[in-house]
């Protein structure tokens, strides 16, 4: 298990589950890490870790098929794969590692105090900043030999900027009503 702190969170589906294409329905997120962090160098030893002891001597070579297919376990924010579909640059991908993890089982998703969270309050939300429990583990079945990324834990932990030009509502802009106004809009009519 690895825990990973005060990464950007993209892509959440956390409170219900998605499907890629024909895929399985799953609850997953993408989460950013800044390139030369010492988190972006302790998952690269987590996995290599986990490769070795699933695969032995053969660990390097299934890794490095791995990373040159479709199935990227890691992927390069400047590269490729921090494009959108139009070719443009994905929000928040620059200068950072993007890790994928996904789990049929819902994960737990708590705020700062450790307090359950619901879709109803608004976070954790793509572009904030979260602590997320991941756990790498070797596949090696008849569909292949591969590392994955099962998702755990999610902690909401500070702001950011909303990914996309998505804007989150601010409700101590509105004023406080007083209850002896009349119904809805009667003036405009």
């Amino acid at each position: 298990m690895l825990m990973l702190k005060n990464v950007r969170l993209s892509y959440p589906s956390l409170f219900y589950p998605s499907a890629f294409g024909d895929g399985e329905p799953k609850f997953n997120a993408t989460f950013l890490i800044p390139k030369d962090s010492e988190q972006a160098a302790a998952l690269q030893d987590e996995i290599k870790r986990v490769a070795k002891e699933a695969f032995g001597d053969k660990a390097k070579d299934i890794v490095m098929r791995q990373e040159s297919s479709q199935r990227k376990l890691v992927k390069d924010g400047d590269g490729p794969d921090g494009k959108n579909q139009e070719g443009d640059d994905k929000d928040g991908y620059a200068n950072h590692i993007a890790i994928k993890a996904s789990n049929k089982a819902a994960p737990k998703v708590i705020g700062r105090q450790k307090q359950q969270l619901t879709e109803a309050d608004g976070v954790p939300y793509g572009g904030c900043f979260v602590n997320a429990q991941i756990d790498i583990w070797a596949q090696d079945n008849k569909y292949g030999k591969f590392l994955n990324c099962k998702l755990l834990a999610v902690q909401f932990w500070a702001d950011g900027d909303a990914f996309g030009g998505a804007s989150r509502a601010d409700i101590d802009a509105f004023e406080d009503g007083d209850d002896s106004a009349g119904g809805a809009g009667d003036a405009a009519w």
